[in-house]
């Protein structure tokens, strides 16, 4: 009983972690608005950043990745089971993507994902990422991008062998990441469609 209730108490701070949404919190700061009444109408890095500049841009990209990174650094750091730091993972990115603080509308959880993943498991982190860099060469669209890297990634990762518990983790973040971004995920499909009419 002790043990399931030190699991929920990082849970749930990893879920408070994640829904802190550093571009709300700025922007409604320094500008006074509803960051997703502007722009793209997402609460995340990129929307600030065209708010805010790039300023605004890197402060939430900094805030977003070290909260994701510090929901499974405090699993470590008290000694909890990777079981826990990945399901900590998990919720920090849900928290982000639905903060109940902001009515469940908040980011799209790439950043937050990116900093808990990096700490959870850094090979499939680097593996992400040197996707991302080959799609972007190609593709050069940067969403596009970095929702196939998540993936192909999700795909190519079992050859890493690191064991069944990382790639749940990561296929669920990616499932979570795509569902945040559906519209976008639609507007390529659609344009894939149209390619293949012509």
């Amino acid at each position: 009983m002790e043990g399931e209730m030190f699991a929920w108490w990082w849970i749930v701070l990893a879920y408070i972690l994640g829904s802190l949404n550093g571009a709300y919190y700025l922007v409604k700061w320094k500008q006074g608005i509803d960051i997703r009444t502007t722009g793209s109408g997402n609460a995340g890095a990129t929307n600030a950043g065209r708010s805010m500049g790039k300023k605004g841009f890197l402060l939430v990209l900094i805030f977003d990745l070290a909260k994701g990174m510090l929901a499974v650094l405090l699993v470590h750091w008290s000694g909890g089971t990777e079981v826990i730091a990945g399901l900590c993972a998990v919720a920090a990115v849900l928290g982000h993507i639905f903060p109940i603080q902001l009515r469940f509308r908040g980011g799209k959880g790439i950043a937050v994902s990116l900093g808990a993943l990096v700490i959870f498991s850094y090979q499939a982190t680097f593996l992400l990422i040197a996707v991302f860099l080959c799609i972007y060469l190609f593709l050069r669209r940067f969403s596009a991008s970095g929702l196939l890297a998540y993936v192909i990634t999700a795909a190519l990762l079992p050859l890493l062998r690191l064991g069944v518990l990382t790639f749940a983790v990561y296929v669920v973040v990616t499932v979570l990441v795509l569902a945040a971004h559906h519209t976008h995920v639609r507007a390529a499909w659609s344009y894939l469609l149209l390619r293949n009419e012509r």
